[in-house]
């Protein structure tokens, strides 16, 4: 399972101090959404499933959109075709999913960024339920998060979305922070006060951790609250 570290947070001043290498500061906005400035790491995105769905919308655009599956799309304006939380959706495309999965596992950083780059330029605006056009900040956001995540990573999660994507678009980690400069990227799922982990975030950060990518667990405890086991 995936590393445990613990939080303090200042309710007061609206400040957070982890306890080992790295650390962050959040602030409170309206409807208790919490946004992190991550410092060690160059950016961060507070998104949990919506931005993994993005990436998995922009690098497998063209298939999950391909013609010639029957009875998928009744009209020019659907914003996913209709098998897309079945089983049959996979099924249907399932040579051309391996196919784009493989190249995905095995691109280099290079590769990964001309793929986002060439779905977001002529599909930017498009509606589509799976990508979330303002997730991110820019093209070359979402092309750096892609380099630091990596083919494993990302052809691993996209797998798990083709096949599965009714229930296994809920339990990604809360955040993720990069650096673009080493290329190293953390997935870190956020915990509250008695907020425990569910069975799809379990499932996901066994499979995270199993195909390479940084995993951390925090649990975020007022300053002055009585110590817990984290266990």
């Amino acid at each position: 399972m995936a590393r445990k570290q613990l939080l303090h947070l200042k309710l007061k001043s609206i400040s957070f101090k982890l306890s080992k290498q790295w650390v962050m500061v959040g602030v409170f906005k309206k409807q208790k959404n919490l946004i992190f400035l991550c410092f060690g790491f160059v950016l961060g995105i507070h998104g949990e499933g919506s931005t993994f769905s993005t990436l998995y919308g922009l690098l497998l655009w063209d298939i999950i959109f391909m013609d010639g599956i029957p009875d998928v799309f009744r009209n020019a304006y659907q914003a996913f075709p209709l098998d897309l939380c079945t089983d049959g959706f996979c099924t249907s495309r399932r040579l051309a999913v391996e196919a784009r999965l493989r190249r995905i596992h095995s691109a280099p950083a290079e590769s990964l960024r001309a793929w986002v780059a060439a779905a977001w330029q002529a599909q930017q605006g498009r509606v589509a339920s799976l990508v979330s056009w303002d997730r991110f900040a820019s093209l070359q956001q979402a092309q750096d998060l892609v380099s630091c995540l990596g083919g494993p990573v990302l052809s691993g999660v996209c797998r798990r979305l083709a096949v599965d994507f009714r229930h296994c678009r809920g339990g990604l980690p809360d955040l993720v922070v990069w650096d673009s400069r080493s290329r190293h990227c953390k997935l870190v799922e956020v915990k509250g006060p008695s907020d425990r982990l569910s069975h799809k975030q379990m499932l996901w950060l066994d499979e995270l951790q199993k195909l390479g990518a940084d995993v951390e667990v925090c649990h975020v405890v007022a300053v002055g609250a009585k110590s817990k086991s984290l266990t």
